[in-house]
């Protein structure tokens, strides 16, 4: 199995160093965190010197995450989404990465899902549009306390946008916590449309409590939360998905702390679960 290093693992590093971070402790892949892409490509670094540092280190960049509020209704906002993608897919196309994420949060808050949908849905079929002229697919990420949230909604969203180069990064934690799929659900979905796994631990608020701070339900290594991970693993390999895993959390201790020890430990707790 391939695993990747999830970029925001090692939160205060650069896209440099995750590179090297990931090859010196054993993964195959880096999810390259995006605020980081953007430092990198607002200082004038390129694409080439990049690619080049992951080819030296035998690093397949399995995807970039993420751009953030593609559930904008505002003209300004949808226009300086498309920007950005317009920007990052062609980044992409030259460094290899075949894969950008999308998540929507709460712009639309106050309307109904069918709305969130609609809406969401015809923004991200412009953006899949961009994406078709580099070769670059996207996938939805729904954030457990936001209203595309449910495993169902993800399936009426790819419907709604109907591109073939838009799928789904199935997130435990998301799901889990938002109480948004059963195993049996997830081990239905369609292999291809699962573009890559993200696998998170953690809390979640008693039913019907509200949310709280993400943080204080996502700080947890691997193994160390209540989500039931290898029963959620066991589901999503049923499908027969062989793409890339990569673990995540949220955890300002964790991201003082020595980035090396916290990958491994990831790397580890991920290779337990992952047969």
């Amino acid at each position: 199995m391939k695993f990747a290093l999830h970029g925001m693992c090692s939160l205060y590093n650069n896209v440099v160093s995750d590179i090297r971070l990931a090859e010196e402790t054993g993964y195959q892949g880096l999810e390259i965190h995006t605020e980081k892409l953007w430092r990198y490509i607002n200082a004038g670094l390129t694409s080439q010197d990049l690619k080049r540092r992951l080819d030296n280190a035998g690093i397949k960049p399995s995807a970039i995450d993420i751009v953030g509020c593609v559930e904008a209704a505002d003209k300004a906002t949808q226009q300086d989404v498309f920007k950005q993608v317009e920007t990052l897919c062609k980044f992409a196309h030259e460094i290899g990465a075949p894969t950008i994420q999308l998540n929507s949060f709460e712009a639309l808050n106050g309307l109904s899902v069918e709305d969130n949908i609609k809406i969401t849905a015809q923004n991200i079929a412009h953006i899949a549009d961009i994406g078709k002229d580099h070769n670059i697919r996207f996938q939805f990420e729904g954030a457990a306390w936001t209203p595309i949230a449910q495993l169902d909604d993800y399936f009426r969203l790819h419907d709604a946008v109907g591109r073939d180069n838009f799928g789904f990064v199935l997130d435990t934690w998301h799901l889990w916590s938002c109480r948004g799929a059963t195993l049996e659900q997830v081990a239905k979905v369609d292999k291809e449309l699962i573009y890559n796994v993200h696998i998170s631990d953690g809390l979640r608020p008693s039913e019907n409590q509200p949310w709280v701070d993400e943080k204080e339900l996502r700080g947890y290594l691997i193994g160390e939360g209540e989500v039931p991970l290898q029963e959620w693993i066991d589901a999503i390999q049923s499908t027969g998905y062989d793409g890339f895993y990569s673990g995540e959390f949220l955890n300002d201790q964790l991201w003082e702390g020595d980035h090396y020890e916290t990958a491994e430990k990831m790397l580890k707790g991920m290779q337990k679960l992952v047969k």
